[in-house]
C-alpha cells in the first residue's frame, strides 16, 4: 500500500563543526567558593589510570541563527484509492505548519479519511562548536571526580533564543590527558580521538537569564529554570504508533526531551570510558 511523506516545510539549520579548547578558566590559585561543584565517578573496563573530566560548552553560529531554533516533522499514510485522495485534499493545507494545535486539527482530519498522521517537533541549537574546563581524575576506576565551576561560562557559550534569553549548553565529556585541544567535525565520519568517553544522560546548563516555561529555552528544556548551573536529565526521543493501516506497530526516533534532575547539581554523574561513535550524545 503506497504512502506518502511530507516534509518539514520549515528548514533546520544542522551544525556543520565545532571545535572544542579545554583549558582552566580560573587562575588555579583562586580561592573564592565555587559557584556550582559537580560530582561523579569515571566508570571504564579498560586499563587506565587518569582521565580528564570536562565540560564542553557549546557556541553559536553567531549572527546567522540562534538556539533553539524550531522546526517540524510532519507524515502521513494510507490508501490511494480516488475517495481517500479526496477526502485528504479537503483537509486544510496546515501540514506545513509547525504547531502542535493546528497538527492536532489537521491530524484529526486525516484520520478521519483513514489515513495516519504524525507530527514532532525538532529542535537545532545551531551552534559550531564549544570550550571546556576540566579537572584530572586519577586512580583506581571507578574514580569519584569533583569538578568545581568558579565562573560563569564563556561569553561565547552563550545561546540566545528568539526572544534573546541566554542560556550555554553542555556536555559532560572525557578528553586525552595529553591533549590540550579538542576538535570535533560533524561532517567528519572519523571519531575524534581527544574524546576518550562522557555521558549521554545529562547535561549541564547555565542560565544567564531566568528561563520562563512558554520561552524557546523553556520548550526546548520542558520547564523553567533559575539563574546559575543546573543538571537535566536527557530523556532519549523514541516514539511508536501502530495507527498506520494493516496495522503493526512503527517506531521511529524523535529528539531527546530533557527534565531538571531531581537533584539538580546534587546529582552524581556518571561519565564512561568509551569510543565517541558509542555513546548517544544528546542534542545531535
Amino acid at each position: 500500500m503506497p504512502r506518502t511523506q511530507h516534509t518539514p516545510a520549515l528548514p533546520l539549520l544542522f551544525a556543520a563543526a565545532f571545535a572544542a579548547a579545554c583549558s582552566p578558566q580560573v587562575d588555579p590559585d583562586y580561592s573564592g567558593e565555587p559557584l556550582a561543584t559537580i560530582r561523579g565517578a569515571v566508570m571504564s573496563e579498560q586499563t587506565a589510570t587518569a582521565a580528564d573530566v570536562a565540560v564542553l560548552w557549546f557556541i553559536s553560529e553567531g549572527d546567522e541563527c540562534a538556539g533553539p531554533m524550531i522546526g517540524c516533522e510532519v507524515g502521513i499514510g494510507g490508501n490511494t484509492d480516488e475517495a481517500s485522495l479526496q477526502c485528504i485534499a479537503n483537509c486544510s493545507t496546515s501540514q506545513d505548519e509547525c504547531r502542535a494545535d493546528v497538527q492536532a486539527i489537521y491530524g484529526a482530519c486525516v484520520e478521519a479519511c483513514g489515513w495516519a498522521h504524525y507530527f514532532a517537533i525538532l529542535w537545532d541549537l545551531c551552534v559550531r562548536g564549544g570550550a571546556g574546563e576540566r579537572v584530572s581524575v586519577a586512580g583506581e576506576f571507578p574514580a569519584a571526580f569533583t569538578l568545581d565551576l568558579f565562573q560563569p561560562p564563556p561569553d561565547n557559550a552563550l545561546l540566545f533564543d528568539e526572544s534573546g534569553l541566554r542560556v550555554a549548553y553542555g556536555w559532560f565529556i572525557v578528553a586525552d590527558p595529553e591533549v590540550e585541544t579538542i576538535e570535533i567535525d560533524l561532517t567528519d565520519n572519523a571519531p575524534p580521538s581527544a574524546i576518550i568517553g562522557g555521558t549521554g544522560s545529562h547535561v549541564l546548563i547555565y542560565a544567564a537569564d531566568p528561563i520562563p516555561e512558554d520561552s524557546a529555552w523553556g520548550r526546548y528544556f520542558g520547564g523553567s529554570l533559575e539563574l546559575g548551573y543546573h543538571i537535566l536529565d536527557v530523556i532519549p526521543g523514541t516514539t511508536c504508533d501502530d495507527s498506520w493501516p494493516e496495522g503493526g506497530l512503527a517506531c521511529r526516533e524523535t529528539e531527546n526531551t530533557y527534565t531538571l534532575s531531581e537533584d539538580d547539581l546534587a546529582t552524581e554523574i556518571g561519565v564512561t570510558l568509551a569510543p565517541f561513535g558509542s555513546i548517544e550524545w544528546p542534542g545531535l
